[in-house]
């Protein structure tokens, strides 16, 4: 069997283990699918607090139908209003404590693809050096502290491309969204490694539906 080439780029670096990895950083304050996501959170909190409500209400014997509904109105104002307040207060807060940025390690094979959250005070600079390290660049072989630097991570989603039900992919966004039944990975490149990404996921997504946007 043809072994397949080896992608070359200054971002995406093919390690020992066989894994590609890169780095990604995004401006929370600017980018708009994670402004989107939090905004999707709250619709559904929103919308599950509201049916709560209208079930008791219409439960409740007391008042007429025309004054439970104008009566559910008030109310879904009220948390409508509520909640965007926290949603708002809570993202500006979370982002000032990530001193406004996100940085992801990804780590992506022939079976699937890792996003690696990290803590705040890992920089981008410090997490290239590490792959560079592990992927044996810097001295022939993998380091044992770029290799500690990689597997520590604040958070982590792993998502098999052969359980991905629909996939997205929104170059302009730099985004490609990997959603399974329950759970939805979202995977950033730069420009010039978008297509590369892209494509790779894509070719091993077999069950997935295609949106190209």
């Amino acid at each position: 069997m043809k072994e397949r080439p080896v992608y070359e780029s200054e971002n995406i670096t093919m390690c020992t283990d066989g894994k590609y990895r890169w780095v990604y950083e995004l401006n929370l304050y600017k980018n708009p699918a994670i402004i989107k996501e939090v905004g999707r959170v709250m619709v559904i909190s929103f919308v599950i607090v509201l049916a709560l409500i209208v079930g008791f209400v219409m439960i409740d014997g007391i008042g007429t139908f025309a004054e439970k509904i104008q009566y559910v109105a008030e109310l879904a104002g009220i948390l409508l209003a509520i909640l965007l307040v926290i949603t708002v207060l809570g993202y500006l807060l979370y982002s000032c404590m990530m001193g406004g940025t996100y940085c992801a390690l990804f780590e992506m094979d022939e079976n699937g693809i890792c996003n690696k959250a990290q803590e705040k005070h890992i920089k981008k600079a410090e997490l290239i050096s590490a792959i560079t390290v592990i992927a044996g660049l810097a001295g022939g072989r993998p380091g044992v502290a770029g290799t500690g630097m990689l597997a520590a991570a604040r958070t982590s989603m792993y998502t098999r491309f052969d359980s991905v039900k629909e996939l997205e992919i929104l170059p302009k966004q730099h985004l490609i969204r990997l959603n399974e039944k329950l759970s939805r990975n979202q995977v950033y490149a730069e420009d010039e490694d978008f297509a590369f990404v892209a494509d790779f996921i894509r070719a091993r997504c077999r069950n997935a539906k295609i949106i190209e946007v």
